[in-house]
């Protein structure tokens, strides 16, 4: 679309680069069959793609089990299956106060729903001293807690957890680490291993560029989430089980081919340019514009936190957080306003009860379109 200013990348990436689209394409006229299901041509190319696909993704991450590579629909499918997958009954899971409810909806559905008896509590990540952060997880350990489940970086004010400190306390203690990469995956440079995670769930379709409807999860070494979702996927169809190895054990029903496809398309896309060059630039158009921002009268700004993804929460005085977004969009400026489905973190944030108005940024954003935004933002008035 012409003429727009995209700042919502949080939510999903915008344009989606030209080899994605044709990569798309491609795939609904060359690799048409169902992969894994039959013998032909079709058939045998969707399989092809699908596996150049996991290998492409084990090595943007330095991860080197490309079949422990495994697709979902979104992040929110992958947390869902590693967090119902790996829960053990009668334990605490521990989570940071910035989660999506993509973990604490699955979270709250076990408390409530489930005969496994689990218990959830939270840690507080909103602080800019990643010290205190690690004593609040470490404080909030308990004896019978067996997992926990953190974002890498909030998808509401950007702050990135140190996830490798808190993952090595995990593996001292025995406890399973979930990480939720929803925001941090192809904007941070991240290898599995020197993280200390156990499972890294994340999207397609954000910093990696690749179509909606993608989502991966990535299990390390002798992580084996039991199967929540059961169906055909074209190995030993004669047990009534979902057995067998990774990664169709994980992968019910048709894979979505084009979609896994044009996410491999994204990938050669992002590594062509350096995943480094597209931090830096997306940080420092975020810096410019949050020191620019501070500068406009009425304007409150929530977790600038020094250690982030180029996300800014903020709200306009005398403007609830949905006309603010409203009068930018008629501008050309697409945010988005609300909970973000992080209510907790916005409590934790003190944003107020409609939420707030997020800004997100990629490396395809500029300086002219950061200095729009601020002149219309200075304009806002009743």
């Amino acid at each position: 679309m012409k003429n727009v200013i995209y700042f919502d990348h949080a939510a999903t990436s915008y344009p989606k680069p030209q080899s994605v689209i044709n990569a798309v394409s491609r795939a609904f006229t060359q690799r048409g069959g169902n992969p894994g299901r039959s013998g032909h041509k079709l058939s045998l190319a969707a399989a092809e793609g699908i596996f150049e696909c996991r290998e492409a993704v084990a090595d943007l991450f330095s991860f080197e089990h490309a079949e422990r590579v495994v697709f979902t629909l979104n992040t929110t499918h992958a947390l869902n299956m590693a967090i119902k997958g790996l829960v053990k009954p009668d334990s605490h899971v521990l989570t940071s106060n910035l989660e999506h409810n993509s973990v604490i909806r699955p979270l709250y559905d076990l408390l409530k729903n489930s005969n496994k008896n689990i218990r959830y509590s939270s840690f507080s990540a909103a602080c800019d001293d990643d010290s205190v952060i690690i004593q609040n997880f470490t404080d909030s350990l308990r004896e019978d807690t067996k997992l926990a489940v953190i974002t890498l970086a909030s998808n509401i004010c950007g702050k990135i957890i140190p996830i490798a400190e808190i993952g090595k306390i995990c593996h001292e203690k025995g406890i399973l680490l979930i990480a939720d990469g929803a925001q941090a995956c192809g904007v941070l440079p991240l290898d599995f291993t020197q993280m200390n995670v156990d499972v890294l769930c994340f999207p397609g379709h954000k910093g990696l560029y690749g179509p909606q409807g993608t989502g991966i999860m990535l299990l390390g070494e002798g992580i084996e989430p039991e199967s929540t979702i059961q169906g055909g996927n074209g190995v030993n169809s004669k047990d009534p089980e979902m057995n067998g190895e990774l990664p169709e054990r994980l992968e019910p029903g048709t894979v979505n081919t084009v979609g896994i496809c044009g996410l491999r398309a994204g990938i050669d896309a992002i590594k062509k340019i350096g995943i480094e060059e597209i931090y830096q630039h997306s940080s420092e158009l975020c810096t410019y514009l949050t020191q620019e921002m501070k500068n406009i009268k009425g304007i409150t700004l929530y977790g600038d936190f020094k250690k982030k993804v180029p996300v800014i929460l903020f709200n306009k005085e005398e403007f609830e957080p949905e006309e603010t977004a409203m009068r930018l969009d008629e501008k050309g400026i697409c945010v988005r306003s609300g909970l973000h489905c992080a209510p907790i973190a916005h409590l934790a944030l003190k944003s107020g009860p409609s939420g707030a108005v997020r800004i997100s940024l990629s490396h395809t954003n500029t300086r002219q379109e950061a200095d729009y935004a601020l002149e219309v933002l200075s304009s806002l008035k009743r």
